[in-house]
């Protein structure tokens, strides 16, 4: 016959005496009221993050209205620079067009003027044995009988020698003595210019109004 299993008691009566803390409980009106509050704090801040963000896009777009309104003002103004450049260059080189058009004119209606104002060297040279005027070969006599005359006048008479030099274009001259000389060279000076006005606005442009001059010596 087996032997009767003895009954062990689970609780443990000498454990100190646990007390279950009461769970709080909110009245539904109050709970109700947590809730509303609660909602209208989030859209408060949803609200004011909304402003913010609006506020920092309309910023943003801003910003990128200024950045793309600088470039195109920058494009302006280097497009108006350039315009005012070339404009400016082509006056220039109209001008030096419309002089020399002038000047040939001027040489051929009065083609001893500055020979006969060279002369006027006569008064600083009179110690010099000789004057030697070199000339087109066409304008030999003309400026021997207009020289011959100023250089008789200053003293000079008879030292005075105008030779025909076909390198010399027509109302240029060179003035030769002994310690000096002057040389009028419309050519050379036309070429110092153009050096001038290329170093100034860099090369001419072929459809400018260089075209005006012609081949060079054209102007005479």
């Amino acid at each position: 016959m087996s032997q009767p299993q003895r009954f062990l008691f689970d609780t443990d009566f000498g454990a100190p005496k646990v007390i279950k803390a009461q769970v709080a409980t909110v009245a539904l009106s109050d709970h109700e009221a947590a809730l509303a509050e609660a909602e209208a704090s989030g859209y408060r801040r949803g609200e004011a993050d909304g402003r913010r963000a609006a506020r920092e896009a309309d910023a943003a777009r801003l910003n990128a209205a200024i950045e793309t309104l600088g470039a195109q003002l920058a494009v302006a103004l280097a497009d108006a620079d350039a315009r005012a450049l070339t404009v400016e260059r082509e006056a220039a080189v109209l001008a030096l067009a419309f002089a020399r058009k002038l000047a040939g004119a001027a040489v051929a209606q009065f083609p001893l003027a500055e020979i006969e104002a060279a002369a006027a060297c006569f008064a600083e040279i009179r110690q010099a044995p000789h004057l030697v005027a070199r000339v087109a070969p066409d304008f030999v006599e003309g400026v021997r009988a207009s020289l011959t005359e100023a250089a008789q006048q200053r003293g000079f008479a008879g030292r005075l020698i105008v030779l025909g030099d076909p390198e010399v274009a027509e109302g240029d001259a060179r003035l030769e003595w002994a310690d000096g000389g002057v040389i009028r060279d419309a050519a050379a000076v036309a070429r110092a210019i153009d050096r001038a006005v290329e170093q100034r606005f860099g090369a001419p442009d072929e459809s400018g109004p260089e075209g005006l001059d012609g081949p060079e010596g054209d102007d005479r």
